[in-house]
């Protein structure tokens, strides 16, 4: 054995400059190796290009050409480690080994490197001396060496089967019992030492990268007392008829002295569960059994369908459908420490069981390695949190669950815990029971592979808004918010949006008389060539007769600033960038403002991408509405879009009166002939090409009327069919002249986007009597461009 080779517990050290001198080392190192106790001294003083580590243990077999693969991908990545996939022997059998590629948020201490991996001698030694030496155990120093690594070099992934390792001398674990045990390993109590050593190590990385959160103090605002339920115990299920009735009478044996519901969301099982689930419904009114209209959903989008369900409570509780509560007092204990420390999550401690409820090793789970000053931090680097969850409603449904079966619970957990503090109770609550129809039993390995992927991923995202979140103030009060769509959970945007106009309606009395009040007004069909329908709406008032000059926006404060915003209106937190509200004096039911975040002037310009994107979200039974600054926007400072149902628009039946003028294979032009209004219509299945020509539309549109500014407008937009359709209505005029007109000859009608697409607001009983088909053609005529002027425009887009 050379003497550059060393060994550091379990693993040999090799320092080499390229594959063949690794070779060559390799194989003539089978004896006489020495041991190194300081493994920062050994690291610091090597002179070679790279080290290679090699796991002691097993029998590795690898060769030239695979040794030159690794080093080919630590010149080519510039990478200060890289890792390949291996083929497991045993006996006569060759298993495959796939590995998972590691992340920003590969930050846990058991990520799986396989059993030989490559250093950058570079990368080690600007690490060591940029954040400091490494702990003496062999398990922290190499956690430690990695994380300090990725701080500043890649991590490398090679998905090829560069070497094999024998299992031949290596004993194998018979009993069942002793996965489980492992997979606990971090919780159990002879552990925590090295447990505190290696969180430790976690919470000085997250330190370097920005993405340290001191300790969390926030708590949740005091609620509803008024609701027909305190709590309600979460049951999302699919096929467990010999578990389902258990679970469920488990629940309803809990006594209290608040009353609670249980929802029990069944998720189209094709056994006998259902069946089940219907007779315990009809016997107990407080058993609601929801069986969802979506078929792709998985254990979080069941949550999500009970968390903005009517039935929801002031708290939600977690019962799985195959475990048990301990004792009739489990959902007092865990309301009364919610309730306490006013907190927006409790988690409590279970027994592991078996099918005949008795306890198997490792026993109870209450993961005593929390603690309130680090455990948020902590989180990133472990695997989960415990069980049973709770929360409070209001967070948890501005947060939603992760529409998935396998990390739902971290996610949220995650997701909580960067903004407040949660409870913690360690006495055992649950029985979780094992058994082979368990959803995690026997997982395969790709199986497990994707779920370390995963939870890898959750933790990237969460890494990125912690370290955000530790640069920015928050911008508003988050207690106003409903619930958050960041368009990846598997939510439906409509759906969310639904559940919050139940809400409200149930919540904010204003809403709930402007609904009541809506139901009232008179909706008249006006004959003619096409399509047009009058409303009286006298709520419509405030809006209609807004002044939008600049001296009167510059004394008023904006009303859609989130700090004027009343504080019983909750809205949807959109992308981090909007808040869809509902609009206090609605046009149709169903009718949504959606407010920038900022303070933004009304500009399309800016914006256009972002119509697009809620088009998208909204489904095709929504239209997403923009009124130009100068055209309808009753508040021409704040950037701000309307969404409405689809089908009240009769702008939406009119296609078939289309012609068409351009057509390429991106974008097609369209327009009316005999419209009365100046319209063009893009449609279009790429979004950026669409954006080029709705561009291209406007600088026409800005040189043919010599203006720099954006022109009067109005756009209606659907996504249907996977294409976009984009109408432009050119304005030459906000309000026709009737508008200014007094007394009798008043016509109080100041057109927005649902008045130029067919449906005609008036807040005057008077108007709505007397106005005619012809009248509104006028109007629209009025304010529309001239017919000279359009054909213009039409004639330069053609050309262009």
């Amino acid at each position: 054995m050379t003497p550059s080779v060393r060994k550091f517990g379990r693993f040999f050290l090799l320092p080499v400059n390229d594959a063949k001198e690794a070779l060559s080392v390799w194989r003539s190192g089978a004896h006489d190796v020495q041991e190194t106790k300081n493994l920062s001294l050994f690291l610091k003083k090597l002179s070679s290009k790279y080290l290679l580590v090699i796991d002691a243990d097993p029998k590795i077999i690898i060769d030239k050409l695979s040794l030159r693969e690794f080093v080919s991908a630590a010149e080519t990545n510039q990478a200060g480690k890289i890792y390949s996939d291996f083929i497991l022997r045993d006996g006569n059998r060759l298993v495959e080994h796939p590995l998972i590629d590691y992340q920003a948020g590969s930050i846990r201490d058991d990520f799986n490197f396989g059993h030989l991996f490559l250093f950058s001698c570079a990368a080690i030694k600007s690490s060591l001396q940029k954040y400091g030496s490494l702990p003496s155990d062999e398990d922290a120093a190499f956690y430690d060496l990695r994380l300090k690594i990725s701080t500043d070099h890649k991590i490398v992934h090679v998905p090829e089967f560069l070497y094999t390792v024998s299992t031949e001398n290596k004993k194998k674990i018979k009993k069942s019992g002793r996965q489980t045990e492992a997979h606990f390993a971090y919780v159990a109590k002879e552990n925590l030492i090295r447990q505190k050593k290696l969180e430790k190590i976690a919470t000085d990385h997250l330190k370097r990268i920005g993405a340290y959160l001191p300790p969390r103090t926030k708590s949740v605002n005091k609620g509803q007392d008024d609701l027909q339920w305190n709590s309600s115990i979460v049951i999302p299920v699919l096929n467990r008829k010999k578990t389902i009735a258990a679970a469920l009478t488990s629940a309803l044996e809990q006594k209290t002295d608040f009353p609670f519901n249980i929802i029990v969301v069944d998720n189209h099982s094709t056994d006998d569960t259902t069946g089940i689930l219907k007779k315990f419904a009809a016997k107990y009114p407080h058993v609601h059994h929801i069986i969802p209209t979506r078929r792709d959903l998985g254990i979080g989008g069941c949550w999500n369908e009970a968390i903005y369900s009517k039935y929801c409570g002031r708290y939600v509780v977690q019962l799985d459908s195959d475990d048990l509560y301990s004792s009739p007092q489990t959902l007092q204990k865990i309301v009364n420490t919610l309730r306490r420390g006013r907190n927006a999550m409790v988690v409590g401690s279970y027994t592991i069981v078996n099918e005949r409820l008795k306890k198997i090793p490792p026993g109870i789970i209450n993961h005593k390695e929390w603690t309130q000053a680090n455990g948020h931090n902590n989180l990133l680097r472990v695997n989960g949190m415990g069980a049973p969850r709770a929360f409070d409603a209001s967070v948890i449904r501005r947060i939603g669950f992760p529409n998935v079966s396998y990390g739902e619970d971290y996610a949220v957990a995650l997701r909580v815990t960067r903004e407040y503090k949660v409870g913690r109770i360690y006495d055992s609550l649950y029985l979780c029971r094992r058994w082979k129809n368990n959803t995690d039993a026997r997982l395969s390995m790709e199986k497990k592979n994707a779920n370390d992927f995963y939870k890898d991923k959750l933790r990237t995202t969460e890494i990125g808004a912690r370290r955000s979140a530790g640069k920015e103030e928050p911008f508003f009060n988050k207690e106003g918010i409903f619930a958050e769509f960041d368009g990846g959970k598997g939510l439906s945007l409509a759906l969310l949006c639904q559940s919050l106009y139940d809400s409200q309606k149930k919540n904010w009395p204003r809403l709930a008389d402007a609904c009541r009040d809506l139901n009232a007004v008179n909706n008249r069909k006006l004959s003619g060539k096409y399509k047009a329908y009058l409303q009286y709406n006298s709520a419509r008032a405030i809006s209609s007769g807004a002044a939008v000059d600049a001296e009167s926006i510059k004394k008023r404060h904006c009303f859609l600033c989130h700090e004027n915003i009343p504080v019983e209106q909750k809205g949807i937190l959109y992308r981090n960038k909007y808040l869809i509200l509902c609009n206090p004096a609605p046009i149709f039911i169903n009718h949504f403002t959606i407010v920038a975040i900022k303070h933004e002037p009304q500009k399309i310009a800016s914006s256009l991408l972002s119509l697009l994107q809620l088009a998208d979200d909204f489904s095709s039974e929504y239209a997403i509405l923009y009124n130009g600054p100068a055209c309808g926007a009753s508040a021409p400072d704040h950037l701000h879009f309307q969404a409405v149902p689809k089908s009240g628009l009769p702008f939406f039946r009119e296609f078939k009166k289309l012609s068409t003028v351009k057509e390429n294979s991106y974008v097609r032009y369209s327009r009316w002939e005999i419209f009365d209004r100046s319209v063009i219509l893009l449609e279009a299945k790429n979004a950026k090409k669409l954006s080029e020509q709705f561009f291209n539309l406007l600088t026409v549109a800005q040189r043919i009327l010599k203006i720099n500014d954006e022109p009067k407008l109005n756009i209606i937009c659907d996504y249907s069919g996977k294409r976009w359709r984009l109408a432009v209505f050119l304005r030459q005029k906000h309000r026709p002249n009737s508008y200014f007109a007094e007394g009798k000859d008043r016509i109080f009608i100041s057109p927005g986007a649902v008045d130029m697409a067919g449906f005609v607001i008036t807040p005057l009983l008077d108007n709505y009597n007397q106005l005619d088909y012809n009248a509104i053609r006028e109007i629209y005529s009025e304010v529309s461009l001239p017919e000279n002027v359009m054909n213009s425009i039409i004639k330069e887009i053609v050309k262009g």
